[in-house]
């Protein structure tokens, strides 16, 4: 029997080795193949994309064994795809262009999933965040409390060429009020109150993508204004001709606010007669004898608008004639409450 095994040997082995020979060990299969798309290619700072599966396939593995791992191309952490799940958002936070790729894995061969266009491009929400005036001024007050306060006083926010597929456009003030801009409008306005102080308000814009990145404002600078505005009448050709001054003319100006408008009283007197006020609304004059501007109709003081070259000009006076002295006192009022002496005033003789 010894014998008999001994000589079978050299036969067993040569079948085993046909047999190994006829029937390798398995092969690896192809590599998974999947389909991507991504919701947009061009977006802000802040906002997101979507990206989302159409297919997965493999030869010999089911799709939920198909391991997924997501390179959004910005240098954050991979993103493994959870079994089953068939769309992941990401935020990008800052600009560039990023990108995104999928790898596949079944387990024994790796692959790419097919992703086209591929690459997305993130930018900084195009616009201006500047002022229509910057610095502004304000000043203080006494208030009830025998304390000083400030101002409050007006700025206009004016970005310029903000995108137009902006579907809102959000300012969040430093106050923590917030205010919507005109929507789809590229150049908006919109007033708001600061008292002194640089305030920088922050801007937020959506669309379709999402919120962008908020963006922050030219800061604005709210400066106090101590400053006396000037006046000065403009003397007429022939000034003691009482026909000259129908109209009283002038010039006002001020460093930092600018001109609210020039308050004028006119005077006439003369020994025989005594001393009038003129009042604008009537077109009168009234006997003046001291009494306090408070006790007077509010017709006997003349606001006049001051126009871009500092000129103004009061309503029509009338009933000026010859042998009258003529008295002006205009005072100029700036924008935060400054006004320029109230001992200046302009005497004139009408001889004619």
């Amino acid at each position: 029997m010894k014998l008999v095994f001994r000589r079978a040997l050299p036969a067993l082995f040569a079948a085993s080795l046909a047999v190994g020979l006829a029937s390798p060990a398995l092969a690896a299969g192809e590599a998974p193949t999947g389909t991507y798309a991504l919701s947009s290619t061009s977006i802000w700072a802040g906002q997101t994309v979507t990206l989302t599966q159409s297919a997965l396939e493999d030869d010999d593995v089911e799709p939920a064994a198909i391991s997924r791992v997501i390179d959004w191309g910005d240098d954050t952490p991979a993103q493994t795809a959870e079994a089953g799940s068939t769309s992941w958002t990401h935020t990008y936070a800052t600009g560039g262009s990023f990108t995104v790729s999928v790898t596949l894995n079944d387990g024994t061969v790796e692959g790419t999933g097919t992703l086209e266009p591929a690459t997305v491009v993130v930018a900084t929400a195009t616009g201006t965040l500047g002022w229509q005036k910057n610095p502004i001024y304000t000043n203080t007050y006494i208030g009830t409390d025998n304390l000083p306060h400030d101002y409050s006083v007006e700025a206009v926010f004016a970005p310029t060429g903000l995108p137009t597929d902006t579907a809102e456009a959000w300012v969040s003030w430093p106050d923590n009020e917030f205010t919507l801009l005109r929507k789809g409008a590229d150049s908006p306005t919109v007033p708001h109150y600061f008292t002194k102080g640089t305030f920088a308000p922050k801007v937020e814009l959506k669309n379709k993508s999402g919120q962008a990145v908020e963006r922050t404002a030219v800061p604005l600078d709210v400066l106090y204004d101590k400053t006396a505005p000037k006046v000065a009448v403009k003397f007429p050709a022939s000034p003691n001709k009482a026909s000259s001054w129908t109209t009283i003319r002038g010039t006002a100006s001020d460093a930092h606010a600018g001109v609210d408008y020039v308050s004028t009283i006119v005077l006439k007197w003369n020994d025989a007669k005594g001393m009038y006020i003129y009042n604008f609304q009537t077109k009168s004059w009234l006997r003046y004898t001291g009494q306090n501007l408070s006790q007077l109709p509010a017709g006997v003081e003349d606001r006049a608008s001051v126009a871009a070259n500092g000129t103004w000009a009061t309503r029509p006076v009338a009933g000026l004639a010859k042998g009258w002295h003529l008295e002006i006192w205009p005072v100029a009022l700036d924008k935060v409450a400054n006004w320029s002496s109230t001992e200046y005033y302009v005497p004139v003789w009408l001889a004619s």
